[in-house]
C-alpha cells in the first residue's frame, strides 16, 4: 500500500510523522511504503488544508492508495470543521488534526520521562515551544536529523501502545484506516 502524508512542512515534521504513519499500518498488520510529501512543498496550515491544493497533489499521485493530511490543531475551535470538509472532497482521504502540535506525538514517546504532567502537556496549546524544544535541547544529539526528532522518534517501537493511549487523535486515526481498509470506497 502506497500512503501519502502532507504535512504543513515536511522539514522537520517527516520526522515525526513518517515513522509515526509506519507504526500506525504495522500495528494493522500492512506493510505501507510511506513518503512525506515534499513536492510541492507546502507551506503552512492554510494550505495543507486547501481542498484546491489537495486536489491537486490527489490528482499528481495517482499511484498513492492513501492520503493522510496532519497537521497541528494549534487550539483553533475551526480547525477541525476544516479538516472533515476537506476529508469529504477526496475518497482516500483523512485528516488528523494534532493536538496541539506534531511534536506531542514525539513526546508521548517519553511520557514516562517528563518532569510536567502528562495531562498539563496536553493542555498547552503551544506545547512544542514550552515542552518539545527544551526536551531536544536537553536530550537530543546537536547534529541529529530534525533538530533532535529522529533520535525521539526511536523509542517509538517500544513505546507504541502508549502513545496511542495518550494521543486519542492516532488511536482514532488508526481506527478510521482499519475502517478504510476492511471497507474500501
Amino acid at each position: 500500500m502506497k500512503v501519502l502524508v502532507i504535512p504543513e512542512d515536511p522539514t522537520l515534521d517527516r520526522y515525526i510523522l513518517k515513522p509515526i504513519v509506519e507504526r500506525l499500518f504495522a500495528d494493522l498488520g500492512k506493510t505501507a511504503h510511506v513518503q512525506v510529501l515534499s513536492n510541492p512543498r507546502l507551506r503552512g496550515i492554510a494550505q495543507a488544508l486547501d481542498s484546491t491544493i489537495i486536489a491537486g497533489v490527489v490528482k499528481k499521485y495517482p499511484m498513492v492508495d492513501l492520503f493522510l493530511v496532519m497537521v497541528d490543531r494549534d487550539g483553533d475551535p475551526k480547525r477541525p470543521s476544516l479538516a472533515a470538509t476537506l476529508e469529504g472532497t477526496q475518497p482516500h482521504l483523512f485528516v488528523c488534526l494534532a493536538i496541539e502540535e506534531l511534536e506531542v506525538w514525539m513526546l508521548a514517546a517519553h511520557r514516562e520521562t517528563l518532569s510536567t504532567s502528562w495531562s498539563e502537556i496536553r493542555k498547552e496549546h503551544h506545547p512544542k515551544e514550552r515542552f518539545a524544544h527544551p526536551f531536544l535541547a536537553e536530550r537530543a544529539p546537536k547534529l541529529d536529523p530534525g533538530q533532535g526528532r529522529a533520535w525521539a522518534m526511536r523509542e517509538l517501537g517500544r513505546k507504541w501502545k502508549g502513545v496511542l493511549s495518550s494521543c486519542e487523535e492516532l488511536d482514532g486515526l488508526k481506527h478510521r484506516i482499519h475502517e478504510w481498509i476492511q471497507h474500501p470506497a
